[in-house]
């Protein structure tokens, strides 16, 4: 019973309460985000219908606040921007990947790897997938954070909840989705580049981490 009573009281002080969104302060999205950076504006709502609506729905019912756009720049090349956040990312509430999110509706799942995005002087990792719904081939770039920290896959993610909860703290998540319908993945990928790059500088310098997980430049 003293045994029992001690795992009881262990577990209890092990238990993280504190959460790490109240100490960073309050996110709102659509103001943290421009309507207008680099070579990027905003497309008046009613393109958003490039946005595939089942995804967003998906993404609506899982997070605290969504944000999704679309943007055009001078060459009339179209990206599609969607962040979700959550600020609380225990177990029970983990951020939903991508690979995981668009074949449930209905996507094929076409190739994915990890890549390294220059932003400035430092560099942001980040996941590429493609994938197709029938003749729309949508090449992707995402990066999660949990936390501070950017982190590649969900061993990554496990050992991050860990190291927060060990020190009390119930980590906020951010996921940012690029996306273009695009038949040239490559050409794809290098647009929504250049679009991650004018996007991260764009940010307040005090969300950048929040946004990123990447330190802020020294």
């Amino acid at each position: 019973m003293v045994l029992m009573a001690g795992s009881s009281a262990l577990a209890w002080a092990l238990t993280p309460t504190l959460h790490m969104a109240d100490q960073a302060g309050e996110i709102r999205l659509d103001a943290a985000v421009p309507v207008a950076f680099g070579d990027w504006t905003l497309l008046p709502s009613a393109s958003a219908s490039m946005v595939d609506a089942g995804q967003q729905q998906t993404l609506e019912r899982i997070y605290d606040q969504t944000l999704t756009r679309v943007y055009i720049n001078r060459a009339r090349y179209m990206i599609m921007l969607s962040i979700a956040y959550g600020r609380d990312q225990s177990d029970g509430f983990g951020l939903h990947q991508p690979e995981v999110c668009y074949p449930a509706q209905g996507f094929e799942l076409l190739g994915s790897r990890f890549d390294s995005i220059p932003v400035g002087r430092q560099i942001l990792p980040a996941k590429r997938l493609n994938t197709a719904l029938g003749s729309r081939i949508e090449p992707l770039t995402y990066w999660t954070v949990i936390g501070e920290d950017n982190y590649q896959g969900g061993l990554q993610k496990k050992l991050r909840q860990i190291v927060y909860g060990f020190s009390g703290k119930i980590a906020d998540g951010m996921l940012v989705r690029i996306s273009s319908i695009d038949p040239q993945t490559e050409a794809a990928y290098a647009a929504q580049s250049a679009f991650a790059e004018a996007l991260v500088s764009a940010l307040p310098e005090s969300l950048k981490t929040r946004f990123t997980g990447i330190p802020a430049a020294r």
